[in-house]
């Protein structure tokens, strides 16, 4: 039976979701806008991509220099104000003229976008015990929600206001979510004891030296991650190419494709938890690869290509999930600083995917995205199985031997 606290908990938790699927869309909202960019701003297929990479390496640095604070400052004050500035460099970014400032203007709108990484351990923090678990759950689906139905959102309307009369209007959304986020988070968290900026981020970043699990999960998202972006990223251009000349409504309706993924993911984490984590990474990786093979030959056929869509979305979600898992129960007195390390390497591969991809486009369309693609899950996959060599090796050499635990 639900509790009474978990039941009182519910509207709370709506909330955050909504908060967290709001804050995430806006660092996906130049990949279904990238035609609009080339169209009104005069730019080449480089200089739109770049907008979206530039969007993603701000996302990144923000989760590093940002995250950590959390731990040391009252949560609802920081969400406050990172959301004024979001809405803020959303309004200003709106305004600007060319493609190099607006590329400026979201690079800024990605540092301080990270707020879902905020809510999130601040949410595990306020749920009932009974609902720490499925309250993390929500929350991850909210993610995906945001990242997939802004992009439907971006694309259905960026014909009919302009890219700039949706960033007003994401910008409204993050404003209306405001108050909502102030009246469920109190102000009375416990936090750490505050101490010197520079040594919360060295501490975070010699994290890395101190987790071999840390480090090898973190390198194997950051390439995963990377083939993933380098193809929702163009994907705008290939759908409205001439390859499948759909509208860019119809192609921000392709986003359904991930909202999809993303549900048979949650409905099916369970199962994909009774795996283990390192038969999870194999799997995820051998589908990652598959998928972004196909994609390769049947791009110009959508009834073969979404499926290829869907595989790779879900490959990625599975992986992102697996090696997450593995870097919290690897570091559990230091799980925020993990985390943090972890998340900027995802996002730092996303733009790396994000500009790979665009090249790729540019030269020879969605197959040399595929192309590059299967290149950079191989090279994930090249990790994992330098990891699990080094693990029977070093199982072969006897308990004597110091390894780092493994999940």
């Amino acid at each position: 039976m639900t509790s009474d606290s978990t039941r009182r908990w519910g509207p709370s938790l709506a909330v955050l979701a909504t908060v967290t699927a709001v804050a995430v869309s806006t660092i996906y909202l130049p990949q279904p806008l990238l035609t609009d960019f080339i169209s009104q701003l005069g730019a080449s297929t480089a200089g739109a991509s770049s907008i979206a990479t530039a969007v993603q390496l701000g996302y990144a640095l923000g989760i590093f220099l940002f995250v950590p604070l959390a731990d040391h400052f009252q949560p609802r004050s920081q969400i406050t104000l990172q959301m004024a500035l979001l809405a803020a460099g959303l309004v200003t970014t709106a305004a600007l003229p060319a493609t190099g400032s607006v590329a400026a203007g979201f690079f800024v709108v990605g540092l301080v976008a990270n707020i879902a990484q905020l809510i999130i351990p601040t949410a595990a923090k306020l749920a009932p015990a009974d609902a720490k678990h499925s309250t993390t759950s929500v929350l991850v689906g909210s993610l995906l929600i945001g990242i997939f139905g802004g992009r439907i959102v971006a694309g259905l309307l960026g014909a009919l206001i302009g890219w700039r009369g949706v960033l007003l209007l994401f910008a409204l959304f993050v404003v209306l979510c405001l108050p909502l986020i102030r009246r469920v988070i109190p102000n009375d968290l416990p936090v750490a004891d505050r101490i010197a900026y520079h040594r919360i981020l060295l501490s975070t970043v010699r994290r890395l030296g101190t987790s071999r699990v840390l480090l090898e999960s973190a390198i194997m998202q950051f390439f995963g991650f990377a083939a993933f972006n380098a193809v929702w990223t163009v994907m705008v251009l290939h759908l409205t190419g001439p390859s499948v000349h759909w509208s860019v409504a119809a192609a921000g309706l392709f986003g359904l494709v991930g909202i999809a993924a993303g549900v048979v993911t949650l409905v099916a984490a369970r199962a994909v938890q009774r795996w283990g984590s390192r038969r999870a990474v194999t799997t995820a990786i051998v589908v990652l690869i598959a998928a972004l093979s196909s994609a390769t030959v049947d791009n110009r056929l959508i009834w073969l290509f979404a499926p290829s869509v869907f595989l790779l979305t879900w490959a990625n979600q599975v992986l992102q999930s697996a090696n997450q898992s593995r870097v919290l129960l690897a570091n559990p007195g230091s799980a925020a600083q993990a985390n943090t390390m972890f998340m900027t390497a995802v996002f730092l591969g996303g733009s790396l995917g994000a500009a790979l991809g665009s090249i790729a486009f540019d030269r020879d369309g969605m197959t040399g995205v595929g192309e590059i693609g299967v290149v950079l899950a191989a090279l994930a996959g090249v990790v994992w199985l330098t990891s699990s060599l080094w693990d029977r090796r070093a199982a072969g050499r006897g308990p004597s031997m110091s390894v780092s635990p493994v999940v």
